[in-house]
Parts: C-alpha cells; sequence; structure tokens
C-alpha cells in the first residue's frame, strides 16, 4: 500500500540521526549470506544479541545468518521505518522497532507494531514460524489476518532461506516495552495467501534483480491504487500513485510516483542501468536534478546494499514493460528538517 513508502521518512531520519555511515559490504543476493548495515540497537551487532535468547534452551543463531537478516530488514526492506515511532523531533531512537509510528489514511489511522523481542508487547513469545507466517502470509498466531499496510503481498516471494534469516536477526532486537494500539478503523481488504513457495532466485542477474526489487517494494510506489485501495493491474509500475499527507513537520503538498517502466517519453526507457542505480542510492536523476520525498529517504539505506545486487535490480528495471501513462507534476514543498544528503523537493 503507498503509505508503506512513508515510512521510509522514520527510517531515513533514524540512520541519520544514528550516524550511519556507508561500509564495505560483503554480503549476497537473494540466497547470500547478507551484508553489514546499521545495527538495530546501541548495543546489538550483527553477530551479537543485544539480549537474551528467547530460551535458556536455544541455540545461538548462526552469525551469518543474522547478518544476512540484517541486510534485508535494514538496508533492502527497511522494515525499522514503519517498526520506529516518530515524535515531533523525529523518530525515537530509544524505540527502534518497537512500534507506534502512526499515520491518517482516508481509510484509517494504521500504526506500525512492536517487533522488538518483548514477550508482553512484542513478539518475544511468537515462535520463529509464527514470525515467518507473518512476514510472509500476513497471517497472526491468532489465525488472524493483518492488514497489507504490512506488505506481505509482496513479502510473500520471499525465500525460505531468507524468512528465516530476517527471523535471526529480529531475535537479537532487544526487548523494548510498549504497548501500540490496534488499527481496527482500517477499512481495507485483507487478503488470504496460499503457502508460499520459498524458493530463491536461480543465478541469473534478472531473477536476482526481480527478487530483490519486489522486496524493495518498488511495485508498490510506482502503481497507482484502485478505487478499492488495490494495486491497479493495468498500470503496474507505471507511476501516478498519490501522497498528500505527511508526518507532522516534513511539508506539504501532493507527490506523485514516477513512471518506472521502459516508456522512452513517460517513463525512464532512456536511463542507462547506471543511472538506475545511481538514482536509487544518491537521488540523482540523469538530467542532474533531485528526486523528491518519500524516495529520497530511501537513498541512505540503498546505498547500503552490495554494488551486484543494485547492478541486477538496475537489469530488472530495465525490462520492465513500456506503459505510457504521463504523471501529474507534484507540488510538495519541503519544511521542517533538512532531507538526508542534500536532497531538494520537486518541483
Amino acid at each position: 500500500m503507498r503509505t508503506r513508502a512513508l515510512a521510509g521518512v522514520a527510517l531515513c531520519a533514524a540512520l541519520a540521526m544514528a550516524g550511519c555511515k556507508k561500509k564495505k559490504k560483503d554480503g549476497g543476493g537473494g540466497s547470500g549470506t547478507g551484508t553489514e548495515s546499521p545495527s538495530p540497537t546501541a548495543s546489538a551487532s550483527p553477530t551479537e544479541s543485544a539480549s537474551p535468547s528467547p530460551s535458556a534452551t536455544v541455540a545461538a543463531p548462526d552469525p551469518a545468518l543474522v547478518a544476512r537478516g540484517q541486510y534485508l530488514a535494514m538496508s533492502v526492506a527497511g522494515c525499522v521505518g514503519c517498526h520506529t515511532p516518530m515524535t515531533p523531533q523525529g523518530p525515537d531512537m530509544a524505540k527502534m522497532f518497537a512500534g507506534g509510528f502512526e499515520f491518517p489514511e482516508k481509510f484509517g489511522s494504521w500504526r506500525g507494531a512492536n517487533i522488538t523481542q518483548d514477550k508482553k508487547t512484542g513478539i518475544g513469545d511468537w515462535t520463529d514460524e509464527q514470525i515467518a507466517a507473518a512476514i510472509r502470509e500476513g497471517k497472526r498466531p491468532s489465525g488472524d489476518r493483518l492488514i497489507p499496510l504490512m506488505p506481505y503481498l509482496r513479502y510473500h516471494s520471499m525465500s525460505d532461506d531468507d524468512v528465516k534469516a530476517v527471523v535471526a536477526f529480529l531475535r537479537t532486537v532487544a526487548p523494548i516495552e510498549n504497548a501500540v494500539a490496534g488499527n481496527a478503523d482500517l477499512k481495507l481488504p485483507r487478503p488470504e495467501l496460499p503457502k508460499p513457495a520459498g524458493t530463491a532466485p536461480g543465478a541469473d542477474p534478472l531473477e536476482q534483480g526481480k527478487y530483490l526489487a519486489n522486496l524493495m517494494l518498488c511495485v508498490e510506489c510506482h502503481t497507482p491504487m484502485t478505487p478499492e485501495f488495490m494495486p491497479d493491474e493495468k498500470k503496474v509500475f507505471a507511476g501516478g500513485l498519490e501522497w498528500d499527507m505527511w508526518p507532522p513537520g516534513l511539508g506539504t503538498g501532493k507527490v506523485f510516483s514516477a513512471n518506472i517502466t521502459s516508456d522512452a517519453k513517460t517513463g525512464i526507457g532512456k536511463w542507462t542501468e547506471e543511472q538506475i542505480v545511481t538514482a536509487l542510492t544518491t537521488g540523482k536523476r540523469p538530467d542532474g536534478s533531485m528526486i523528491g520525498p518519500p524516495m529520497m529517504f530511501f537513498f541512505p539505506v540503498w546505498s547500503h546494499m552490495k554494488p551486484e545486487d543494485l547492478a541486477n535490480v538496475a537489469k530488472f528495471v530495465k525490462t520492465i514493460p513500456a506503459v505510457s501513462n504521463k504523471v501529474p507534476k507534484g507540488d510538495f514543498k519541503l519544511g521542517g528538517p533538512p532531507p538526508p544528503d542534500g536532497a531538494k523537493p520537486p518541483g
């Protein structure tokens, strides 16, 4: 859903406030072992838990598995964005992953859940299998369905190995007691999905790129919605998705997502793969202009992706079939704190 991308505001502000710096990566693609990325807590690292394991009898997690999970959760999918509360001064760094990020929408207000290892208000009592089911099937331990603002429609394609890695990483997140109100007023369909195939992408760069782009939720932002708040299957990746509501202090006005199909006139068909990678990691278009929100808040995140992964995503984007769809120009004006990396609002 479209508001999933807005949580990138919290995500990248959190990373910037944490002072994360780009590091040399040694992780893999869709079925590899992961890379370094910003630590979820001040005391946690990709290879060391910041809190006791859920059970004294549980063996220590494989460091490579945890690193892969952290790479996916922090540098690809950006889970911390939706699951970190926002204050008027910015994201609450003391409560990373503790939920409470709230956003009002036309169909109700949604709040990110507490996914720390707290047993009372988080997911500390959930089994590994239950966490995996929530990620890929949108199913709670009770059997209730999650609202698809949690993008399980996309994570459904996550491989068995990768979902195990994400779960292993979440087990290292220190428990934080933070009760989050439910999302009872949201009027959205809650689709039921079959059991995920769980297969990893092959070695082909296009397969790897498609897999990662799905986890990056590219189609979520760049596909307009129907009146029923479902993706318009006739305009997949063709842009035009409208944002007109923002967290307090960010700015005012509307933004429309870009057409990223291979259409040469209304899309990015003339962009090279290298230009696509530059746009993903720095926000610079081929003409030198800067991409505005919400995408600009993901650049510090995706810049931590392995170069091979970014190259594969770019290869996949270049294969997206052309759809002619001229997207309106937004009128968003930035307000509040300056954006990261010198990015400027569109206009």
